[in-house]
């Protein structure tokens, strides 16, 4: 339902070298749970850790992630982050509520949702960077795929898989999207693989790790995201945090929190 953080070019200085947006939405945001992500649900084929840190709880509750996921996606939201890593400085990623009348890949009268990504960094150059996307969903709020204004086109060739309940310590894999440089979809830019973790967080909530790989058309990974929400028994997914790893031509680490 969102644009991964890591479709947004880096072009820093002295350590950056210029990237593109090569991601999708879920997700979750990319789910934005973008898809996605993510989910834009980008959102597989992650790694990830479900042991419990200190301080947190293990519920035992049996949680509903594709309810959570939906709601989300339906009522949109806005976080604003603080950025450490490599760069530090804030973000803002704001996501509208999904709204029908769209057409996405010759399919009529599907939901469409606006999300855009702003990052201002206060050590780094460019000192802001920013991505805005459009995110299609079949009216159950299924990720169906994304654009990203002059970046790029993500399409999920498979119905995504997102469960309909979760409990702590649940793996499992989401989907997959392909990611083209236009709706043309004459140029592969490579794809994006979405799975999750379900980790511990108090005794009646969880938290949902979306994992997001990245590869370009070659086959290498050019970044890992793990974007965090919080679900309960009812209500939408809550973002917590954001956290991305480029990877073969950049070292950059942001985490957003």
């Amino acid at each position: 339902m969102f644009i991964n953080a890591s479709t947004i070019p880096m072009k820093t200085s002295p350590s950056f070298a210029q990237r593109r947006k090569a991601n999708r939405a879920l997700r979750f945001h990319q789910l934005a749970l973008a898809a996605a992500g993510a989910l834009a649900l980008s959102a597989c084929g992650g790694g990830g850790d479900a042991a419990a840190p200190a301080g947190t709880t293990t519920s035992s509750l049996s949680l509903p992630l594709k309810s959570a996921y939906a709601a989300a996606v339906a009522s949109g939201y806005s976080k604003t982050y603080a950025v450490s890593g490599t760069c530090n400085g804030t973000a803002t990623d704001t996501r509208g509520a999904a709204s029908g009348g769209a057409s996405f890949e010759g399919a009529s009268g599907v939901l469409s949702a606006v999300q855009t990504l702003t990052i201002s960094f206060t050590n780094c150059t460019p000192v802001s960077t920013a991505a805005t996307a459009t995110d299609y969903y079949d009216t159950s709020y299924n990720p169906l795929g994304s654009s990203i204004v002059g970046s790029a086109y993500h399409v999920y060739p498979a119905a995504l898989t997102i469960p309909a309940s979760v409990t702590v310590g649940s793996t499992g894999t989401i989907g997959t999207s392909n990611n083209y440089s236009s709706s043309s979809k004459t140029t592969l830019l490579g794809q994006t693989a979405i799975s999750y973790v379900v980790e511990p967080d108090t005794a009646t909530t969880a938290i949902v790790n979306l994992i997001t790989r990245t590869t370009d058309a070659a086959g290498h990974l050019t970044s890992t995201e793990q974007d965090r929400y919080r679900i309960a028994q009812a209500g939408p997914a809550v973002p917590v945090s954001i956290d991305i790893q480029y990877a073969y031509t950049s070292t950059t680490h942001l985490f957003l929190q």
